[in-house]
């Protein structure tokens, strides 16, 4: 389960040296982060993963990525890794056959930063499990059958050996519980946190995109709901109004849909693949952020609008709400008048009322810093 870089398929950075040290005697005594998620994308999760080594590795934890030891694999080999890795899930799921790692290496507990990767790896109540969202089996129609399976194996080996689990939202971690109860060794939420860093340095505009604008960042997939979205925006007549509709993201599951439908709509712009100038140019510039998601593990989308003031416009009870702590417009995701009312709504505010919601907004994204994360994890690993 991904959370997408939503506005483009590039990934900064690189888990380096610092998640580069071999196993050996000095290793005993420290946990074992089971990062193979990096090998398999380079989204969000994928920055969270990096983020927690940079912590952690090799001070106080190891890391493993795979079969292929504590060095992270690049360019063509690790596309190749991934494809294998993930034939081996398919093929063996939780099978006992050629497990790796062992009870006995160390009695060290492994810190799983995706479920599905305990099928190949032994699992113990001692061991820790990052749990983005149980999407695969609450919101099984938005994924193919293969996904759904391989998940609900491995939520069915976390329910055996009831590991603790982190959360990175109390609305996953509802979810979780009402599938699966509480009997584990711990249930905990520790928030995601705002990339700061993809919103310093200049603004740049973006081609094509004058006036006013409402402005949806995401992965172009079923689970986002663009279609509502756009059926929302077509239906309200806001391009008579002058008002354009921006989506941009990466690539996914449902696209085609989704780009047809947008290309029959008078203004709407599809600029794809976006620069981070140009996408804090968008934030800053946009009149409504509007995501009515269907599934949503944390929401970070509606929280880095927040970090640039722009008010959110989000499904109704969903992670999105939490993530901005409320302070934003819920709307029914499969309402289209709802949504369309909400964004009109959006357009009607004053200058102060503006102002107003853009500083608490801001207040909210300050509060998820990355500091705030790590802190949650040191004292969940370290005590302090």
């Amino acid at each position: 389960m991904d959370i997408e870089k939503r506005h483009g398929p590039q990934a900064a950075g690189r888990v380096g040296s610092t998640c580069s040290e071999p196993f050996g005697a000095a290793a005993v005594g420290r946990p074992l982060f089971e990062n193979s998620l990096s090998i398999l994308n380079r989204t969000g999760a994928w920055h969270i993963a990096k983020d927690l080594c940079q912590e952690f590795v090799p001070e106080h934890a190891r890391v493993r990525y795979w079969r292929l030891g504590a060095i992270a694999p690049e360019g063509l080999a690790r596309k190749i890794a991934a494809r294998l890795m993930m034939l081996e899930i398919s093929w063996l799921k939780d099978s006992q056959y050629c497990l790796i790692g062992s009870k006995a290496a160390g009695g060290n507990s492994r810190i799983f930063l995706d479920p599905l990767f305990v099928l190949r790896s032994e699992l113990a109540e001692k061991d820790i499990v990052l749990c983005h969202d149980v999407g695969p089996l609450s919101h099984s129609y938005l994924y193919d059958s293969v996904t759904v399976e391989n998940y609900r194996v491995a939520y069915e080996k976390i329910r055996r050996h009831r590991p603790g689990i982190v959360f990175v939202s109390d609305w996953s971690k509802d979810n979780f519980v009402s599938i699966y109860g509480s009997n584990f060794r711990f249930l905990t939420t520790i928030p995601l946190y705002v990339r700061t860093g993809l919103f310093e340095g200049s603004l740049e505009a973006l081609p094509g995109v004058d006036g006013p604008f409402f402005l949806t960042v995401g992965a172009f997939e079923t689970r986002k709901n663009q279609i509502t979205a756009l059926e929302a925006y077509r239906d309200g007549g806001f391009y008579k109004q002058g008002i354009k509709y921006v989506l941009c993201g990466s690539r996914g599951e449902g696209r085609e849909k989704i780009v047809d439908l947008a290309k029959s709509i008078p203004g709407t712009v599809l600029p794809g693949y976006v620069a981070d100038s140009q996408l804090r140019w968008l934030y800053a510039k946009a009149e409504a952020f509007i995501l009515p998601s269907l599934l949503e593990g944390f929401g970070m989308p509606a929280l880095e609008a927040a970090h640039m003031g722009l008010l959110p416009i989000v499904s109704e009870g969903s992670a999105l709400v939490e993530a901005v702590e409320g302070v934003c417009v819920q709307v029914p995701p499969k309402d289209t008048t709802a949504i369309g009312q909400a964004m009109r709504r959006a357009l009607s505010r004053s200058s102060s009322e503006k102002a107003r919601a853009s500083r608490e907004l801001r207040d909210v994204a300050s509060r998820a810093s990355k500091q705030r994360f790590l802190q949650g994890w040191r004292s969940l690993l370290l005590g302090g």
